[in-house]
């Protein structure tokens, strides 16, 4: 059986005991439960305390860290150098020096991932570093592979480089009645669009609110409801709601929301609409998709594959409100209710926590083929 270590060398400092790790990480580590009988996996992590737990039936061992740069754990890498593993899958591209001294100091033995989660490539001597790190890397996973593409620009990323696809988390969201969830939420509009994410520049809620404002003119009754848990464009986004009597009348700005509610909301929607100009693993849209939600999204590659390319939701490009416009024109015309329930067979099919254990199951075997 091939024996793999999830290994992450960012330090949750405000963690001080085991349980808070799976608490607070729970969708990302959920695939280990349905790895059993197939993949030895051990997850070491890096936190304020030192321990070594047994949860659900898997080996976690945490050590003391530093979000530093240039630190190393050498305590760290003794005791993966005992555990003689075939596979270590590094999350996460910001510690290349952690990354270097892991294959100087443990040796060749095994074979090194590195899971892209939405990170941008270093510059200067710290890309450099990156470089040399994934030199010494024998595969990378990213949710897309056309992600890999702005590392293979940067040089940081060799052109042949071996890459695999990989979601980072799943979803257990389902679908609920939508009168119930319509009357929980408030819902009223003809077609009800709903956005979900933080209020930053590379979110664009404003590009979403001139494509929105242009759709009004020919759906007047339409509303777009806004949850969001960060307010960095707040104060650009009420600007732009002032501007416009009929926008500020149809968009209702929620603001932060239980996560324990948000099934009752991507139920109510019609849609869910983003703007991103970049995303890996897309936490909102998995839970959009897995409640047959149908998304309105940016043609990144992220998004691209979670919706087949399309096919389970429409894609404009990034900052283009005008195809914006046009796309919500479209899905006011169309079959709702089928579309839904073919994005939620989609869901089942494709992207569950246990596809991703299968997924990676693959993933190994093929590497330690190579």
């Amino acid at each position: 059986m091939i024996k793999l270590i999830d290994l992450t060398y960012h330090s949750h400092l405000n963690y001080t005991r085991p349980q808070q790790v799976k608490e607070n990480h729970a969708p990302p580590m959920a695939f280990a439960a349905y790895l059993k009988n197939r993949i030895d996996i051990t997850f070491v992590k890096h936190a304020s305390f030192e321990q070594h737990v047994v949860m659900d039936d898997i080996p976690h061992h945490f050590f003391k860290g530093k979000n530093r740069f240039w630190s190393v754990s050498v305590k760290t890498h003794l005791f993966i150098k005992k555990l003689k593993p075939d596979i270590i899958l590094v999350q996460g591209f910001m510690f290349p020096m952690q990354v270097i001294f892991l294959r100087l100091f443990c040796g060749t033995g095994f074979k090194i991932l590195i899971q892209h989660h939405s990170e941008l490539p270093f510059g200067g001597i710290k890309g450099l570093f990156q470089k040399i790190a994934c030199g010494l890397a024998n595969g990378f996973v990213f949710t897309a592979a056309g992600d890999a593409v702005l590392w293979q620009n940067a040089n940081i990323i060799k052109p042949g480089a071996t890459i695999f696809e990989l979601l980072e988390a799943s979803t257990n969201f389902t679908r609920m009645d939508k009168q119930l969830s319509k009357k929980r939420t408030g819902m009223s509009g003809e077609c009800n669009f709903l956005w979900v994410g933080r209020l930053t520049e590379h979110k664009d809620p404003l590009t979403v609110l001139n494509g929105f404002e242009q759709h009004l003119q020919i759906n007047p009754g339409a509303k777009l409801y806004m949850i969001y848990p960060t307010v960095d464009l707040l104060n650009e986004v009420e600007q732009k709601l002032n501007s416009n009597q009929a926008l500020s009348k149809a968009v209702k700005l929620i603001g932060k929301v239980p996560n324990t509610e948000m099934p009752y909301w991507f139920s109510a929607a019609d849609c869910y609409v983003s703007g991103s100009h970049k995303d890996s693993t897309s936490y909102a849209l998995l839970e959009a998709l897995a409640c047959g939600c149908t998304p309105v999204i940016t043609n990144i590659p992220s998004f691209k594959k979670m919706t087949g390319n399309g096919k389970y939701g429409f894609l404009y490009a990034p900052g283009a409100a005008g195809d914006l416009a046009r796309l919500l024109g479209i899905i006011a015309g169309t079959n709702r209710e089928k579309l839904s329930n073919a994005i939620i067979r989609h869901f089942n099919q494709n992207l569950t926590t246990k596809n991703i254990a299968d997924d990676l199951v693959n993933i190994c075997k093929n590497l330690m083929a190579k």
